[in-house]
C-alpha cells in the first residue's frame, strides 16, 4: 500500500504459494474502493496462476519424465519465459510472503521478474515453523538473492494472545529441534505475544457427531456474545468418506441455527474467488487456512492431527506444523474438539495449556 500510494504507474506483485491467501489479500486490497490505486498498481497471485499468467498453461504432469520434480520444471520454464521479456513488462517491486512454501528455482522467478534483478525491490517473507512441505535446502546465493546484511528476525507475535501462542508453540518446537538449522530459513522462536485472554479450550467428546454437536453451540454462544459470524473460522483437516455426512450434518445445524456459513475449501472454484465481503461463519482446511487471521478459531476433529504422534519423524514434523499453523490462526480465542484415544489429544491435555471440557 505504501508503494502504491506513493509511486505513480508503479507495478506491484505480490506472490504466495496458498490459493486462499491470494484471493484473500487480493480482496482486500482490490475492494477498497476508496483507494482505487491498489486495485490498479497491485496483483496478488498465488506462484501457479502467475506461472499460468506467463506461459499460457501450466505443464502437465504426465508429460515430466519419472526423476523430474513438477515444481523445479515450472520453475524453470517460467525462468525461461521471463528472461524473454522486455523491462517493461516487468514489476517494480515484489513481495513473497509465506517464501518457506517455494520451491527453491520460484525465488530465481521472482529476481528475473523484478526491474533491476539482484538489485531490485524484493521483499521476502517466512517463518519456517509453518512450512508445510518438504522443500530442498538451498542458500539465498544460489538463486541470485543477497540476504547478506538485509534480513531481520521478527520476534514479536501480534496475532495471537500469549495463551494461545503458548499452548501452539508447545505442540510444535518438539519437532523443531529435531529439524537440522537451516541457514536459509532459521528457526525464529516468538518471544511473546503483546496480549492475554482466555486459555483454548479442549473438548474432550465421546463421539465425532457428539463434537459437531458442541461446536456448532459454541459457535452459537460466540455469535450472541457480540462476535460477528465472519469473525470466526471453523478449520478441518479432511472429510473422510465415513465424515462426509457428520460434515453436511454440521453445516446442517449452522443453518438451523440461522447462522449463515461461508465453506471457502468446498472446490477450487470457492478457494480461488474468497473474499472478505462475503458474509457467515468460515470453514476452512488447515493446509488453507496458511496466512490468515479470525477473532475465534475452532478445530473440528482434532484427534485426525494423530499423526503427530508418528513414529516417522519427517511425518510427525510435518502434522504438528499443521497442527500450529491451525491454531495460529485464531486472534482471540482458540477451541479445539476431538474425540477417542488418539495420542495428541492426550498430549494436549496434558501439556496445562488447555482448558479441558468433558462431555458428560
Amino acid at each position: 500500500k505504501a508503494l502504491a500510494n506513493r509511486m505513480d504507474e508503479h507495478r506491484i506483485l505480490i506472490l504466495c504459494f496458498n490459493i486462499t491467501l491470494a484471493a484473500h489479500l487480493r480482496s482486500l486490497l482490490h475492494s477498497d474502493d476508496s483507494n482505487p490505486q491498489y486495485r490498479e498498481r497491485i496483483e496478488v497471485l498465488h506462484f501457479n496462476d502467475w506461472a499460468k499468467s506467463i506461459l499460457g498453461r501450466l505443464p502437465n504432469p504426465k508429460e515430466l519424465r519419472e526423476n523430474e520434480n513438477y515444481d523445479e520444471v515450472l520453475g524453470n520454464r517460467v525462468l525461461a519465459a521471463l528472461n524473454d521479456r522486455d523491462l517493461e513488462e516487468k514489476w517494480d517491486a515484489i513481495l513473497v510472503d509465506e517464501a518457506h512454501t517455494f520451491a527453491p528455482n520460484w525465488f530465481t522467478c521472482s529476481v528475473a521478474a523484478v526491474k533491476g534483478g539482484e538489485n531490485g525491490s524484493l521483499m521476502i517473507v517466512n517463518d519456517i515453523s509453518q512450512g508445510l512441505y518438504n522443500r530442498r535446502k538451498f542458500t539465498w546465493s544460489s538463486v541470485g538473492i543477497k540476504a547478506q546484511g538485509r534480513s531481520k528476525k521478527l520476534n514479536q507475535n501480534y496475532r495471537n494472545t500469549q495463551e494461545t501462542l503458548t499452548a501452539a508453540w508447545n505442540i510444535v518446537q518438539s519437532s523443531l529441534g529435531e529439524i537440522e538449522e537451516d541457514p536459509t530459513f532459521p528457526i525464529v522462536e516468538p518471544s511473546a505475544a503483546l496480549r492475554n485472554g482466555k486459555k483454548p479450550v479442549l473438548y474432550r467428546a465421546k463421539s465425532k457427531a457428539s463434537a459437531v454437536k458442541a461446536l456448532v453451540d459454541r459457535v452459537r454462544s460466540l455469535c450472541n456474545s457480540g462476535y460477528a459470524q465472519s469473525e470466526i473460522a471453523i478449520l478441518y483437516r479432511s472429510i473422510g468418506q465415513n465424515d462426509r455426512v457428520l460434515f453436511q450434518e454440521m453445516i446442517k445445524q449452522l443453518k438451523d441455527s440461522d447462522l449463515k456459513n461461508y465453506w471457502v475449501t468446498e472446490n477450487k472454484y470457492t478457494k480461488q474467488n474468497y473474499s472478505v465481503r462475503i458474509p457467515g461463519v468460515r470453514i476452512i482446511t488447515a493446509l488453507s487456512s496458511l496466512g490468515l487471521e479470525f477473532k475465534v478459531v475452532l478445530i473440528l476433529w482434532a484427534d485426525q492431527f494423530w499423526d503427530c504422534c508418528s513414529d516417522d519423524v519427517e511425518k510427525a514434523q510435518l502434522a504438528r506444523k499443521q497442527l500450529y499453523v491451525a491454531m495460529t490462526r485464531a486472534q482471540d480465542e482458540l477451541h479445539l474438539y476431538g474425540s477417542g484415544s488418539a495420542q495428541i489429544l492426550r498430549e494436549l491435555e496434558a501439556s496445562q495449556g488447555f482448558e479441558v471440557v468433558r462431555e458428560r
